[in-house]
């Protein structure tokens, strides 16, 4: 593929990928985001930012210069980290977000520095096929799997949003029929089927958290200290206040 030349007046930055690349079929790791400009303030003046997931994807459309990626394959965890860049960058990194003290049932405000976030452990390692093992303890059975895609999760939320009168959507083993590339060594998908759907749910349920545990992505977790001067963990979130500066309200 020929390298995508980047007009050499537009100011970047490199910014590193939670995922690591996995999720990608070129195992991308970073990827090159333009600066916010007063440009862009003509997409971003809308107040209905958060609801318009399109003026978010529109946004990275304009600011992500790579080419190798599909904006829509994007997994969440890396837009996240593209757009915690683009805040801090045009606006600073202090961010205030709105708790409850547990002691006294009080609400309060903080700031955290979004500098401070790091990217999540990744230890695990994927085999010659790109996936990666996990013995399930119930069944006495090993399985390969790999993390789901984007288009994969857009895939289960439509069947989520378009499951109506047809009873409860399948969506737990979906999901699981998705990751779940080997059993035992058997790359059947008929074999595989079947013994998703006679798993044992502690094995289900271990494997869901071992997965998620694993995954990578941005560790979003802080320590606060409340006015009652207790430590608690909070979790910064995509809400009003972080895509507040954008628009300006």
């Amino acid at each position: 593929m020929e390298e995508y030349r980047i007009d050499p007046t537009i100011a970047y930055d490199v910014v590193e990928l939670p995922s690591r690349g996995i999720h990608y079929p070129n195992k991308k790791k970073s990827i090159r985001v333009a600066y916010l400009t007063a440009a862009d303030e003509n997409i971003l003046s809308s107040p209905n930012l958060i609801a318009m997931q399109g003026v978010v994807d529109e946004l990275l459309k304009r600011k992500i210069l790579d080419r190798e990626i599909l904006i829509e394959d994007i997994v969440e965890e890396d837009k996240q980290a593209i757009l915690i860049f683009l805040r801090n960058t045009a606006f600073g990194t202090e961010y205030n977000i709105s708790l409850t003290d547990p002691k006294t049932g009080e609400k309060f405000s903080t700031k955290v520095d979004l500098s401070t976030l790091k990217l999540k452990d990744f230890v695990l390692t994927e085999d010659s096929n790109g996936e990666y093992s996990y013995f399930l303890e119930k069944s006495k059975m090993n399985i390969t799997f790999k993390y789901l895609t984007q288009k994969q999760e857009n895939e289960l939320q439509k069947m989520k949003d378009t499951w109506k009168d047809e009873g409860v959507p399948p969506v737990v083993t979906k999901r699981l029929e998705m990751m779940i590339k080997s059993v035992n060594g058997s790359r059947n998908p008929m074999e595989i089927y079947g013994f998703i759907n006679k798993m044992p749910i502690l094995d289900s349920q271990n494997f869901k958290k071992f997965y998620l545990k694993n995954k990578p992505g941005l560790d979003l977790t802080q320590s606060i200290e409340t006015p009652s001067k207790e430590v608690i963990q909070a979790e910064v979130g995509f809400g009003v206040e972080f895509f507040r500066p954008f628009y300006g309200i």
